[in-house]
């Protein structure tokens, strides 16, 4: 079934409180960026990706002034084709960055039109066998107090997580240190805890 369209938008999602991380420094903002397919019978692939508080107009300028048109009247179920098409003929701008970005959020609409088609969900046509995913809730928490922190956890644990992640690399070695320390007391010595 040929692609009938591709569409793309850019979102920029304000935080209404700053993170931190010890890669990004401070994060204000998101940028999304989603592409919708159609194909000529109307079922539609939805896919995204993200930058951090730069980037996006790139990523949705490659979406829609590059790969829009090589993607049109292509048949939307050689999704292998397709990336090899898209690399190729962005591959001399990066082989990263935003180029990389806008071909996932693509991809990701290719699958997810596949799987409408199918009606089936994504993971069994991927051929997963369990639709149970083992999931962790991770903030951007670096510069939290411990307070934020312990309070964000115990949110996650709400919503029924039963594993986190936090954010390391503070400045000084025995913050980090603590801070782990105060999270495993919190959770308690068998929960799972993960550190970035």
């Amino acid at each position: 079934m040929p692609i009938r369209e591709v569409l793309a938008d850019h979102y920029r999602i304000p935080l209404p409180v700053p993170l931190s991380d010890s890669t990004h420094g401070t994060i204000r903002s998101f940028d999304i960026v989603t592409v919708r397919l159609r194909d000529a019978a109307g079922a539609e692939g939805v896919g995204y990706t993200y930058t951090v508080g730069a980037g996006g107009a790139a990523v949705h300028a490659l979406v829609a002034r590059d790969l829009a048109p090589l993607l049109a009247g292509r048949d939307a179920e050689r999704i292998e084709e397709l990336w090899q098409a898209m690399w190729w003929a962005l591959h001399y701008g990066g082989r990263g960055g935003a180029q990389a970005l806008a071909i996932s959020a693509v991809d990701i609409a290719l699958w997810d039109l596949r799987a409408r088609r199918q009606e089936m969900p994504l993971w069994r046509v991927l051929g997963g066998f369990d639709p149970r995913v083992p999931c962790y809730a991770g903030g951007i928490d670096l510069d939290f107090p411990l307070d934020a922190l312990l309070r964000q956890t115990d949110e996650n644990l709400a919503k029924g997580f039963r594993a986190i992640k936090m954010k390391v690399g503070r400045p000084r070695l025995h913050e980090d240190v603590d801070r782990v320390r105060a999270m495993r007391g919190h959770l308690g010595a068998g929960f799972p805890l993960m550190v970035d």
